[in-house]
C-alpha cells in the first residue's frame, strides 16, 4: 500500500540520543546501583512524562528517580552535577542524522508525501523545528507537533489525532514510524499504520525497517 503521509519520533529515528543516557547508566553502575541501559531508559521516560506536557521540571524529575534508585542525598547533588555537564558537552549536543536520513525525507517530500514530527520533549515545536534545521531537514516537515504544545503524550489518541489533523490526511494514509514499543502499539490500536526502526526486538509493527531509505518502498 502506497501512504500519503509520514509521521516521525525523533530521537534514536532520525539520530541518535542515546550518548547521555548510557553515560547515566554507567555513573549509576559505579554508585552501586545495579541497573542496565533498558532499565534505565524505562524508569527514566517514566519519570519525564510529567515533564513531557508541563507539569514537572526537567532536574525535578531527575532528581526523583534518583531517590528512587536509593541514591542519598549527597549522591543526588553530585549526580546531578556530573549529568548537567554532560548534558552540555559536545558528545551530547552535536546531533548527526542517521545514514539516508536527509535523503529518503527529500524523496518522500519529492514523492508528494506529508511529513510530520510527533515528539514526546519538554520543548516547543518552535525549538525542535529550530533543531532540525540545524540539521538540514526542518524544510521537509510540513508540521512539528511536541507533547509540550499538545498536553499528550504518546501513544495517547489525542497525539495522533493531532498529528493527522495538522496534515490533513486519514489514519489509512498515514503510517508511524518509532521505535518504542508503547508507542507503535498505540499506533496501531489507533489505526496507523506502524513502522519499526532501530528497535530493539521484539516490538509489534505492521512493517519492520533496517535502513531508513526503506521508508521509500511504502510510498510507492
Amino acid at each position: 500500500m502506497r501512504y500519503r503521509a509520514f509521521i516521525f519520533d525523533v530521537g534514536d529515528i532520525l539520530f541518535d540520543v542515546t550518548v547521555w543516557r548510557k553515560w547515566l547508566t554507567g555513573y549509576l553502575r559505579g554508585l552501586g546501583v545495579e541497573i542496565d541501559y533498558p532499565t534505565l531508559v524505562t524508569q527514566w521516560e517514566a519519570a519525564l512524562q510529567p515533564v513531557y506536557v508541563g507539569r514537572k521540571e526537567y532536574w525535578e524529575a531527575f532528581t526523583e528517580m534518583l531517590a528512587s534508585l536509593g541514591l542519598d542525598d549527597q549522591q543526588i547533588e553530585a549526580a546531578i552535577v556530573a549529568a548537567r555537564v554532560k548534558a552540555h558537552s559536545p558528545a551530547v549536543t552535536t546531533r548527526r542524522l542517521f545514514d539516508g536520513v536527509a535523503e529518503t525525507l527529500a524523496d518522500l517530500k519529492r514523492m508528494g508525501c506529508k511529513l510530520a514530527v510527533l515528539s514526546d520533549t519538554e520543548s516547543s515545536g518552535q525549538k525542535i523545528r529550530s533543531q532540525l534545521a540545524d540539521l538540514g531537514i526542518a524544510d521537509h516537515f510540513d508540521a512539528v507537533l511536541t507533547s509540550h504544545d499538545l498536553g499528550h503524550t504518546k501513544p495517547s489518541p489525542h497525539a495522533f489525532e493531532a498529528a493527522l489533523a495538522a496534515l490533513g490526511v486519514a489514519k489509512d494514509e498515514a503510517a508511524f514510524v518509532a521505535h518504542d514499543e508503547d508507542e507503535l502499539a498505540g499506533a496501531m490500536a489507533y489505526g496507523i499504520t506502524a513502522v519499526a526502526f532501530n528497535f530493539a526486538p521484539p516490538v509489534p509493527a505492521d512493517h519492520y525497517i533496517w535502513h531508513f531509505p526503506e521508508l521509500i518502498r511504502l510510498a510507492q
